[in-house]
């Protein structure tokens, strides 16, 4: 699927976890319009939910606008979060079974790609996912 076919999508919230089920639809109907099957579309939906949810928590004020994109960029679909916090990265680990602290690690499991980009206007978090092949519906429904 080309870029070109899918329209790019953006979407504003506030920092809320009222908004998660608006930030989870965003997800669910950038994957389904970029072709990928039910089982993908959860896995995508649950780590932009994530990546949302970190924003939300750790690099946001109350209320703070949080902007959500959605794009198609050579074979994967990209969606982004980007907060107005800055990122800091956890230098010392927490042990075996932490009971907070693995969210990025969860939203690497369930996508090919996630970058992290800091800025002087907050923090930017990519997700990637390649594209089914084809344009079917894949990871099964």
């Amino acid at each position: 699927m080309s870029g070109s076919r899918f329209p790019e999508r953006e979407l504003r919230i506030e920092a809320d976890f009222e908004r998660m089920p608006e930030a989870r639809d965003f997800a669910d109907q950038a994957a389904a319009a970029a072709g990928f099957g039910e089982r993908d579309r959860y896995a995508i939906k649950s780590a932009f939910g994530e990546a949302v949810a970190n924003a939300i928590e750790h690099g946001s004020e109350p209320g703070d606008p949080i902007d959500l994109h959605a794009a198609v960029e050579d074979d994967s679909l990209v969606l982004s979060v980007h907060d107005r916090g800055m990122f800091i990265p956890r230098v010392e680990p927490r042990g075996d079974l932490p009971e907070r602290g693995r969210g990025l690690a969860f939203i690497d499991e369930m996508m090919d790609e996630v970058e992290v980009h800091p800025t002087t206007e907050g923090t930017e978090v990519r997700l990637g996912k390649r594209l089914p092949v084809g344009g079917g519906s894949a990871g099964g429904d």
